[in-house]
């Protein structure tokens, strides 16, 4: 007995120590220890809480990719990808959230945006979206208002698109409704508050000359603030969220057309990556300012897939003149990518710096394959930075 106090003594002095607790929590590994540590005390909470040290944290240990969101509407299904022990329970109730939220709406649900442990969901064509977080237990799906649309004479084409903000949370969800009248494309956005969406944000810009029926194939999720939206004609139209406008950027030498996605890459530049067959390539642009310059674009990886390709497909592929693998997904800064080899059915997950390729999904085992089809893919990363509980005394 006599030694305990001595004992306490001892830990109370190093948990007492900022340096030391600090030191500590970093060696936690993962943020829902960091959350779990954070409910000792308020004085754990604040040291846990602080952005400097959650900087340092996310430098030692970046978010951790748990699985993925594959399917196409109508049809969806979570498949996790292996975790630590520590991170299992995290997997498992991703699966049970998504299963209670959208089992009994599934015929009609589309996935619509996944970002930091959150997604959207649109049901039909009713216009309704639901917000889920399927990491946080107990957190409901929350609906989401209903957005004015105008009524559009004359129009050639539409697009529509509603994204989770680039932050990691939950508010500042943005809408982005686009169309295209003859040569002129317009554009509004809105952002969604407190008190429901905000006023539009407008914006009009001159083509200059007619294009094809089709000009718009999709638009990609925000990348600092800029929205990009794939054309049929060379080059990608982009739209700037906070100073509503609209500018050119033209693709890297030898890209095609809807074979590429983006991603967000550090101090303000993005990263495009493309196929060419079962080539892949990675480009970096800096963005330094609104310089649409192909010339902007610097190479910085290629790697072809198409022998790990063929030895995971293993008897569903006979190999084709013409096959292709298609870009379905990009982790931030380029980090990993979700292939989908149509010919067979499977999807590729390659982690690019670690040159890792692995079958991580083969829709050939669904009841619901539809052959040579494309999967939608939506990576289901950790929350970040973590949400701390609120302590009350």
């Amino acid at each position: 007995m006599d030694g305990e106090a001595p004992a306490a003594a001892s830990v109370a002095a190093v948990l007492g120590d900022d340096d030391l607790l600090r030191e500590i929590l970093i060696r936690l590994g993962f943020p829902n220890y960091l959350v779990r540590a954070a409910l000792v005390s308020k004085w754990w909470l604040l040291h846990a809480s602080d952005p400097a040290f959650l900087s340092r944290f996310r430098d030692r240990h970046p978010p951790r990719l748990l699985g993925f969101f594959a399917g196409y509407p109508s049809h969806y299904r979570f498949v996790p990808l292996p975790q630590p022990p520590e991170l299992a329970a995290l997997s498992r109730r991703a699966v049970s959230s998504f299963d209670d939220a959208y089992s009994f709406a599934l015929n009609d649900t589309e996935i619509k945006h996944c970002r930091n442990g959150r997604l959207i969901t649109m049901f039909g064509y009713s216009g309704r979206h639901s917000l889920l977080s399927p990491l946080l237990a107990g957190e409901p799906a929350a609906v989401v208002p209903l957005v004015p649309r105008p009524l559009l004479v004359g129009t050639v084409e539409r697009f529509t698109e509603i994204f989770l903000p680039e932050d990691g949370g939950r508010d500042a969800i943005t809408w982005v409704d686009l169309w295209r009248v003859g040569q002129k494309v317009s554009a509004e956005v809105y952002v969604l508050g407190p008190g429901g969406w905000g006023v539009p944000a407008t914006v009009t810009t001159d083509l200059g000359f007619p294009y094809p029926t089709t000009f718009f194939h999709k638009m990609l999720p925000p990348v600092h603030g800029k929205v990009f939206m794939v054309t049929s004609i060379g080059y990608i139209l982009g739209l700037d969220l906070a100073t509503a406008s609209f500018f050119a950027l033209e693709l890297p030498v030898g890209v095609g057309n809807n074979t590429y996605m983006l991603s967000c890459a550090e101090d303000s530049g993005i990263y495009l990556v493309s196929t060419d067959g079962f080539q892949l390539n990675v480009w970096l642009h800096r963005m330094t300012g609104h310089d649409g310059g192909a010339g902007g674009w610097l190479p910085v990886d290629t790697f072809c897939v198409r022998e790990a390709c063929a030895r995971l497909a293993g008897h569903n592929w006979v190999s084709r003149d013409g096959d292709y693998i298609d870009v379905t997904a990009v982790g931030d800064n380029a980090e990993f990518v979700f292939l989908d080899h149509r010919a067979s059915g499977i999807v590729l997950y390659v982690h690019l710096r670690s040159r890792v390729v692995e079958k991580v999904f083969d829709r050939q085992l669904d009841s619901d394959y539809i052959p040579l089809s494309s999967s939608q893919i939506f990576p289901l990363m950790m929350i970040w930075p973590p949400i701390f509980p609120a302590l009350s005394g």
